[in-house]
C-alpha cells in the first residue's frame, strides 16, 4: 500500500452506508473482544445512519479514499465551550487495511484540520481496542489506570498542542 495515495474528503451523506459499513466491521472484528457481549451489543447499536448524519451535519467529519475506494474515515469537533478544544470523533480504518499506517496517517491529517490547529488540547474517546494506539501517537491517559465508560465503552485521552 502506498500511503501518500491516501486521499481524504469530508464525508458525504451518499456514502453513510459504506462509513457504517467499515464502522460495523471494525465493531464485529476488533473492537468486539474487548467487551462483554451485552456491552458490545449496546455500544454496535448506537452506530445508526441517524448518528452518522448528525455528525456529518456538526463535525468535520471525512472519507480516507484509496485506489476509489473508502477505506477509513474519522472526524473532528469543537465544543465552542471549551476554550481552544477541539475532539476526535468516531474513527475507524476498514479491517482490511489494518496495521498498514492507515489509522496513523488519518490521524496526522485530522491534527492538520482547522478546528485542530486552532486548539491548545485534542481530546479522543478511546475504546480498549484502540487506547494502545492513540498512545503511541503522543495521546495521554486523562486517568492511570484507564477508566472505560459504561455508557459508550470510551476512555478519555488527550494530546496538548
Amino acid at each position: 500500500m502506498e500511503l501518500k495515495k491516501l486521499k481524504y474528503k469530508r464525508a458525504q451523506f451518499d456514502n453513510i452506508d459504506t462509513l457504517l459499513n467499515i464502522i460495523h466491521r471494525c465493531m464485529k472484528e476488533v473492537n468486539y473482544k474487548d467487551y462483554t457481549i451485552e456491552q458490545f451489543q449496546k455500544y454496535l447499536a448506537a452506530f445508526t445512519q441517524e448518528w452518522l448524519k448528525d455528525i456529518i451535519e456538526n463535525r468535520h467529519y471525512y472519507e480516507v479514499w484509496y485506489e476509489n475506494k473508502i477505506i477509513a474515515c474519522g472526524g473532528v469537533s469543537r465544543d465552542y465551550s471549551q476554550e481552544n478544544q477541539s475532539y476526535f470523533t468516531a474513527i475507524f480504518v476498514n479491517p482490511d487495511y489494518r496495521g498498514l499506517g492507515v489509522g496513523k496517517k488519518l490521524i496526522y491529517y485530522l491534527e492538520s484540520d482547522e478546528w485542530c490547529q486552532d486548539s491548545t488540547l485534542i481530546e479522543v474517546p478511546s475504546s480498549k481496542s484502540s487506547h494502545g494506539f492513540y498512545h503511541k501517537l503522543g495521546y495521554e491517559y486523562k486517568n492511570i489506570p484507564p477508566i472505560f465508560n459504561e455508557e459508550d465503552g470510551s476512555t478519555i485521552m488527550y494530546k496538548n498542542k
